[in-house]
């Protein structure tokens, strides 16, 4: 009678345990390469944007830990501009460089806290110039170098700046 209380306890005891203490856990390690895409309503160029803007970046494939999908693929997460040169007069190209900043978790993992994954890495774009023309030509003068532009369409590597550990839903 004794053992069947006792095991009667255990049952209830285990069975008030929450949930989140069975969580599977999976870190994603630093400096794991990810793909990552800009968002193509907003055009990510020099002339429109100003250093220390917030830019919007999507996950372009899932992220895969042992072959699980553990961050799903268009998860939102956000760039900032580091440097932005509008092109100018006569000929001088304009030039833009963003850094990958973090990125939201998106499936049936979440980062404690509702934490995010910070990134690392960066891309840049220098416009044509026009410098030899705006030269030749004495109304040159007024021809502008071209704008630095990321083209939105393409896939980037980023990389997870710090290890993170994620738990199940």
């Amino acid at each position: 009678m004794r053992k069947a209380m006792l095991a009667a306890l255990a049952i209830l005891a285990v069975a008030a345990v929450p949930a989140a203490v069975f969580a599977a856990k999976v870190i994603v390690p630093e400096g794991t390469e990810i793909k990552v895409r800009f968002d193509s309503s907003e055009k990510v160029n020099s002339g429109k944007l100003e250093k220390g803007a917030s830019v919007k970046i999507v996950l372009a494939e899932d992220i895969k830990i042992g072959g699980k999908t553990i961050v799903e693929k268009g998860a939102g997460g956000t760039a900032v501009v580091e440097e932005a040169v509008k092109a100018s007069k006569p000929g001088k190209p304009g030039k833009i460089k963003v850094t990958f900043f973090d990125l939201d978790t998106k499936g049936d993992y979440k980062a404690a806290l509702n934490g995010k994954i910070m990134l690392s890495g960066s891309v840049s774009d220098e416009g044509g110039g026009r410098k030899i023309i705006s030269w030749i030509f004495i109304l040159g003068l007024f021809i502008k170098g071209g704008q630095g532009e990321i083209d939105t369409a393409l896939d980037y590597t980023a990389t997870i700046a710090e290890s993170i550990i994620l738990e199940s839903n």
